[in-house]
């Protein structure tokens, strides 16, 4: 067991040691490794889940230290380095040993039992469950010069913002990240398991992420509000203008294609008509990649966000 856990220990050094432009042994003698502040320190080894772990997981001012900065809970926290480049390795530990464990024993996100999608994470403070994968706090943008908000009274060209995973998001499905991608038009996708739906929160009718179900604003966490049409959980409105901007259908495909995507993937975006000798729209033939459906500014609406409820209201 020593042997192990001493080889161990030289992985975690060396994967420490190559975080930093500067990878020379001495980088892990005390006092070497740049942490908060600035303040010198080190990189820890793995050992028992500590009570008083912090945000930055392998690093501590001295070895002495470790105990108490450079272990956490493997609920908790995932593999993977923290912001200094120190190894996070997590122990193979019995979680119902209060011994062991600062917190109470958690359903590990069996179908029988409750599950951790849609909790909050971020980089170095991950997902309780190893299938999570945490999505950053994101932005979706809508507007700009290559998706013009059509009737915005500051211009087409106007950009609206929206927060779509305040806090960060656990959950199995990533574009772009993850293997998979749940389908949006399928809300009940397996992909999101017995706890999810899928739901189109990037503005991309092909990419959806998984949110956890729900009948009420009550089984959401803050920040976030029930979608009663979806059935799960979706971040609450962050401005007057996301209540009054909303992307309609004018491409004739099925399903809303935003910009982003018909740049990506054209193919999905190319009218089924083009190879007759007389297409509806000859346009969208030649150019699919413009063919996206429009956000159109609704010049009539009154509709303003309301922060105590995060709801679009009247």
């Amino acid at each position: 067991m020593r042997l192990f856990l001493r080889l161990v220990l030289a992985v975690v050094l060396a994967a420490c040691s190559s975080g930093r432009t500067d990878s020379s042994d001495a980088d892990v003698a005390e006092g070497t490794v740049p942490g908060p502040g600035g303040v010198l320190g080190v990189c820890c080894p793995p050992g028992i889940p500590s009570c008083n772990c912090t945000p930055e997981g392998g690093w501590a001012p001295s070895m002495a230290d470790c105990d108490t900065f450079g272990t956490c809970d493997a609920r908790l926290w995932t593999h993977g380095t923290d912001e200094w480049g120190c190894s996070i390795i997590i122990p193979n530990s019995d979680f119902t040993n209060p011994e062991n464990n600062c917190l109470m024993p958690v359903d590990a996100g069996a179908p029988e039992g409750p599950s951790a999608l849609g909790e909050a994470c971020t980089v170095v403070r991950g997902c309780r469950e190893a299938d999570l994968t945490c999505l950053e706090p994101t932005d979706l943008v809508l507007g700009g010069p290559a998706d013009p908000i059509d009737e915005h009274p500051d211009g087409e060209e106007s950009v609206v913002r929206h927060q779509v995973a305040p806090e960060g998001l656990c959950t199995y499905s990533i574009p772009e990240v993850t293997s998979e991608t749940c389908d949006p038009a399928d809300p009940d996708d397996p992909l999101c398991r017995d706890f999810g739906r899928c739901a189109d929160l990037l503005g991309d009718s092909s990419a959806g992420l998984c949110v956890p179900t729900c009948v009420s604003d009550d089984e959401c966490r803050e920040g976030y509000v029930c979608d009663v049409e979806l059935g799960g959980c979706r971040a609450g409105c962050s401005s007057d203008d996301w209540c009054r901007v909303a992307r309609q259908e004018t491409n004739g495909i099925e399903g809303l294609q935003s910009a982003a995507h018909c740049t990506t993937f054209p193919a999905a975006c190319t009218p089924l008509d083009c190879s007759d000798a007389e297409p509806t729209d000859p346009d969208a033939c030649a150019d699919p990649a413009a063919n996206f459906d429009r956000l159109v500014y609704d010049t009539e609406s009154t509709a303003t966000c309301d922060p105590e409820s995060l709801r679009c209201t009247d």
